[in-house]
């Protein structure tokens, strides 16, 4: 049996592999890298945007191909970036409303998120390109603290961050 796209049905043997990179970790800043094929999304948005750019210009992508961003929490470190990507790049920015309340009040965040805001549900998956995300609650000291299971062609990758403790 063959899908749409002449894959097979069931296990895909011929899977495009997914491409993971960090381009900031730890207390400056974090921003890190997915992506299949020509498009990719972010996870968190704690660097400057030309950083981002850098990164991406120097690993072959386009920052055309980003998606989305998807925010793990409201700390600086991890959204300081999200204005720039979100309201003048038009690149939409899922967080929790929680997470987004949190993002407008944030000292670091010198611009609002108007039209480039979107909110996700926990437990509820979300449909990107080829990106299936769904984010899931993680322990931690910030606002509505998330992790993201990600799939795409088949492929599983699990992203947390900052935990207090390893959920069951």
């Amino acid at each position: 049996h063959y899908g749409a796209h002449g894959r097979g049905v069931g296990r895909n043997l011929t899977a495009m592999p997914l491409r993971f990179m960090s381009f900031a970790s730890g207390s400056s800043g974090n921003c890190y890298y997915l992506g299949i094929g020509q498009q990719g999304i972010l996870v968190d948005a704690g660097a400057a945007t030309r950083t981002i750019r850098k990164h991406l210009r120097d690993a072959g992508v386009a920052m055309e191909e980003i998606r989305a961003v998807f925010i793990t929490h409201d700390h600086a470190d991890h959204i300081k970036g999200v204005a720039s990507l979100g309201e003048r790049l038009h690149i939409p920015i899922y967080a929790t409303e929680k997470v987004h309340e949190g993002i407008s009040r944030n000292y670091c965040v010198k611009e609002r998120l108007y039209t480039s805001a979107r909110i996700l549900e926990k437990g509820t998956p979300l449909q990107i390109g080829d990106f299936q995300i769904e984010a899931f609650e993680v322990p931690h000291d910030g606002t509505d603290n998330v992790g993201y299971c990600i799939k795409a062609d088949g492929q599983v990758f699990v992203f947390m961050t900052d935990l207090g403790s390893v959920p069951a």
